[in-house]
């Protein structure tokens, strides 16, 4: 049996050959990686929302800060990446990061680590003190002691790799630490990368740089109990693919499985997926699925499109829509956006609910990223196309046995 290969893998983080675009955020962080390898330390915040791409970003980063390409940087780091647990506590959390680490060091450098570290480093893992769940003044002792072991830890493996014979020796470490909101001790884990940070610098050891990856809403309990570690971390915020980043993404897959596709199509319907990264894998997926002659065409889009959107009604959108449940007035704005051709005002959705209160709603909508805002109109549209299709499919036997929502049907001109 010939078993069609698919290069989209929508349950999975982008492989580094479909990704595409973001630039400007790459080159931000390898200018920046360039400056560790000399000591000056510089570590990042990667944020946004669920599918938007930032662990593929990560992933990439990651790449290239240990590839020793030439045309990027020459990066030469030892790096890890480590997804939190819910509830897990960040003590626990940078061990297995640092413990990772030790894959990727030589022979020697792992003797130099076993002889000077002592407890810290035993049978070739690091072993760090992690959180209890005591009252705050105790949680504050733990953060010192911590960040000294973290300190000690970072300081000697910065030594060992930068000394041990050519050909061994790295440029510095780079920890990658994702899901950032499933931390359990959030608020105090400014403080200590902070001081983990700054402790490395002065000791002329700054050849560390940490990437933290969470939502947008992370931020502000990250930095609450130390807002002047804000300007140790550069703040990088991922947002959706513009439309010809979003296009290269599926010609890349497209190209790797040699078929062929419609120019115009691909133009036309690519941004039914809103620029979501999750969402333009789904759809290739469903393209590349739906395809039996090589060619990707009207057809093909048509049945992705439907599949894409029925598919997301369990998974993304399951968060922003209740597809199972009551129809409650939070459901009717989105119903109502739905079956507009337009973006509309808030008083104009008002007047669809006969001037019912929708205003309560409209913040947790936008907050959910159910809804945008065009700040020039001040008009409001739904997150994606795929997500108005979802709502349609959900709604059609109401609109069509009920009549539901007809006064905005009739409104449409």
């Amino acid at each position: 049996m010939n078993i069609k290969m698919n290069p989209f893998n929508p349950n999975a983080t982008v492989s580094t050959n479909l990704f595409a675009g973001r630039t400007g955020q790459i080159l931000r962080v390898i200018t920046k990686l360039e400056q560790v390898k000399n000591g000056m330390p510089a570590s990042f915040l990667l944020s946004g929302v669920r599918g938007i791409g930032k662990t593929a970003l990560a992933k990439l980063i990651r790449n290239v800060a240990g590839a020793n390409d030439d045309k990027l940087g020459r990066l030469n780091f030892v790096t890890s990446y480590y997804s939190v647990e819910n509830g897990q506590d960040i003590g626990s959390a940078l061990q297995f990061s640092l413990n990772e680490l030790t894959d990727q060091l030589p022979k020697s450098a792992m003797e130099v680590l076993s002889s000077s570290l002592g407890k810290l480093f035993k049978n070739g893992k690091f072993s760090i003190g992690v959180f209890s769940a005591e009252v705050e003044t105790r949680q504050s002792e733990e953060v010192i002691a911590l960040k000294d072991q973290m300190v000690a830890v970072l300081t000697k493996l910065v030594e060992t790799m930068r000394s041990v014979q050519q050909g061994e020796n790295k440029d510095g470490v780079l920890i990658i630490i994702d899901e950032l909101h499933n931390v359990s001790n959030l608020n105090f884990c400014a403080q200590l990368f902070r001081g983990i940070t700054t402790t490395l610098d002065v000791k002329n050891k700054g050849f560390v740089s940490f990437i933290l990856i969470g939502y947008e809403e992370t931020l502000d309990e990250f930095f609450e109990h130390d807002v002047s570690a804000r300007r140790l971390f550069d703040v990088i915020n991922v947002d959706v693919m513009p439309k010809e980043e979003a296009k290269e993404v599926l010609v890349k897959g497209f190209q790797q499985i040699a078929v062929t596709w419609d120019k115009a199509d691909l133009d036309e319907n690519i941004m039914v997926t809103g620029g979501y990264p999750h969402a333009i894998q789904m759809i290739g997926y469903n393209l590349v699925d739906a395809d039996f002659d090589k060619n990707i065409g009207k057809d093909d889009w048509k049945s992705a499109i439907d599949r894409t959107a029925r598919e997301l009604q369990t998974k993304e959108f399951a968060d922003m829509y209740n597809f199972k449940g009551k129809n409650t007035l939070r459901e009717k704005i989105l119903d109502i956006l739905a079956v507009s051709t337009r973006p509309l005002k808030q008083k104009e959705i008002a007047d669809f609910c006969d001037g019912k209160n929708i205003y309560q709603y409209i913040a947790p909508l936008k907050k959910s990223h159910s809804i945008r805002v065009d700040p020039k109109t001040d008009t409001l549209e739904l997150h994606s196309h795929l997500f108005k299709m979802a709502i349609l499919l959900h709604i059609f036997p109401r609109i069509h046995e009920e009549g539901y929502l007809k006064n905005v049907m009739e409104a449409k001109s």
